[in-house]
């Protein structure tokens, strides 16, 4: 019954990425800050890292940002958790499916888990995998046909199906607080794909921001994920990546807000070091590798 069902698997992916102002954007926040008694003689470089590194996170909130993405089903709730994000979304309520923002397209895309795409998963789980997708999909079809209107024929749809499709407007603000969230080894990899392709975006319109952003603990200078077994501290837990950040030998140590308080000593921080090796970490989740 499924065997005519095409199934394309895709990458979460960003697009029409835009700083509204461009790359002046910067300087409205430069003037915010000037407004609340900043002085002439401070650059308006300076004011605007200042205001970054010190989360001095009202003034933020005048650059806007706005892009496209799209993402599975499944994942589009952790995307949808971040406040102060305006969205409009893809309606499977009265869209097929396969019918989305690429109506030329074959086939209904869906993303697949980034480690089951892997050599060690390729044959039989991805085989069963597929299967299921393409009944699934059939199911979809059939109900829909038979009378079934599609915002009820769309409960019997996996969680992979990429019809999470958005246009976004954003703040600065909460974007650094979801790239500082999303850009850590801990969240899940199809979010750490689109976080990342943001964050390339960005610094490439706000060049200001470069070496300023990242994931939590690099922005604080300290890490909020404390006893973190598997990712911090304990065996390494296979499906999560290696924290760049994590060892105290390191020229790029960050410890954890526990180490901290417990006085634990951090040599030297290299800072160009650091973010030279979170970008090589966040184009490899780019691409989805």
């Amino acid at each position: 019954m499924s065997e005519g069902i095409s199934v394309r698997i895709i990458k979460p992916t960003v697009w029409n990425f835009e700083v509204v102002n461009g790359e002046n954007a910067f300087k409205e926040v430069v003037y915010s800050a000037r407004v609340s008694g900043v002085p002439d003689v401070v650059k308006d470089d300076q004011v605007f890292s200042m205001l970054v590194e010190n989360d001095y996170g009202s003034a933020l909130e005048h650059i806007i940002i706005k892009f496209d993405l799209k993402m599975s089903k499944g994942n589009a709730p952790e995307f949808l958790e971040h406040r102060l994000v305006s969205h409009s979304g893809y309606s499977t309520r009265y869209i097929e499916v396969s019918k989305g923002i690429d109506k030329d397209s074959e086939g209904y895309e869906v993303i697949v888990p980034l480690h089951l795409l892997s050599d060690e998963y390729k044959d039989e789980t991805m085989r069963t995998i597929t299967e299921n997708l393409r009944a699934a999909i059939s199911a979809y079809r059939k109900i829909n046909k038979g009378g079934v209107p599609r915002e009820i024929a769309r409960y019997v749809l996996p969680f992979a199906i990429a019809a999470g499709t958005y246009h976004v407007t954003i703040n600065l603000r909460s974007l650094l607080n979801f790239l500082g969230l999303r850009l850590c080894v801990r969240a899940s990899p199809e979010i750490r794909a689109i976080a990342s392709q943001i964050y390339f975006a960005l610094t490439e319109k706000l060049p200001q921001l470069k070496g300023l952003i990242g994931c939590r603990g690099f922005m604080r200078g300290c890490c909020p994920e404390s006893n973190v077994t598997g990712v911090r501290t304990g065996k390494q837990i296979k499906s999560y990546p290696v924290c760049i950040f994590k060892s105290p030998e390191s020229e790029i140590y960050i410890p954890t807000i526990k180490e901290m308080r417990n006085n634990e000593k951090v040599i030297k921080f290299d800072k160009e070091k650091a973010v030279k090796s979170q970008e090589i970490l966040f184009k490899k989740w780019a691409e989805w590798e």
